[in-house]
């Protein structure tokens, strides 16, 4: 009988049987997956992970400080050139030149038919009056010259010194025209042609030395340009 019925199909221990799909499997686990992360390889990944988002947030410290520093040292740039393309343009236009000796004080107004070259043979000089276009009618004595652009040291006690334009009506030259982190250590003036009679084109050639301190570091800048009067008188 039992011949029989493992001959039966479907009946277990017959040839022709087959275990139903439905019926679970026993699934042998191999030891080796078991296992998981001990608490020294943990530690190393974490440590190796700090590592890298340590150098890379100092990365783009370091990146978005030099994107600073370069910021400021363009926007004081652009402060300088704009002082400097402001006083070109005013002694453009302006006229009757008078050149202020290197170590000599500036005394304003500067009476008519005074006339004093720079020439670049010389030394040059640190100062230089002239006539402004731009000046309303009656402010400024009849034939006197009484604007000036100088370098004076600044009062805060840092030792700098700074672009500045004088006014004879202004006492003393208050009016700067650089910001304060614009040090000017050197500025030349080489005047020629100052004087109507000799027939030569009034011109003032401008030598400016000087550094921008961004976050206590210098940058230092040499700038050159020239004035050629261009008024009619």
């Amino acid at each position: 009988m039992n011949d029989n019925l493992q001959k039966i199909k479907g009946f277990p221990g017959s040839r022709f049987w087959r275990r139903s799909s439905s019926t679970p499997k026993a699934i042998g686990v191999s030891p080796k997956f078991t296992t998981g992360f001990t608490l020294v390889e943990i530690m190393v990944a974490t440590s190796i992970f700090m590592v890298i988002m340590l150098v890379a947030l100092g990365s783009l410290i370091t990146s978005s400080d030099t994107a600073k520093k370069a910021q400021a040292l363009r926007t004081a740039m652009d402060n300088v050139n704009f002082a400097l393309e402001s006083m070109t343009r005013s002694l453009r236009m302006g006229s009757d030149y008078y050149c202020v000796a290197s170590g000599s004080s500036v005394s304003l107004p500067v009476p008519a038919g005074i006339y004093n070259d720079c020439p670049l043979s010389g030394s040059g000089g640190g100062a230089v009056v002239f006539t402004p276009a731009d000046n309303p009618p009656g402010s400024h004595p009849p034939g006197a010259r009484d604007t000036a652009y100088t370098v004076v040291q600044r009062s805060d006690g840092t030792g700098t010194f700074v672009l500045r334009r004088c006014v004879s009506t202004v006492s003393p030259c208050v009016e700067d025209m650089v910001s304060s982190n614009v040090n000017i250590e050197k500025l030349i003036f080489y005047v020629n042609g100052s004087d109507p009679t000799d027939n030569i084109q009034p011109s003032i050639y401008i030598l400016v030395k000087g550094s921008v301190s961004v976050k206590g570091v210098p940058y230092p800048f040499n700038i050159q340009t020239i004035a050629s009067q261009r008024s009619s008188e």
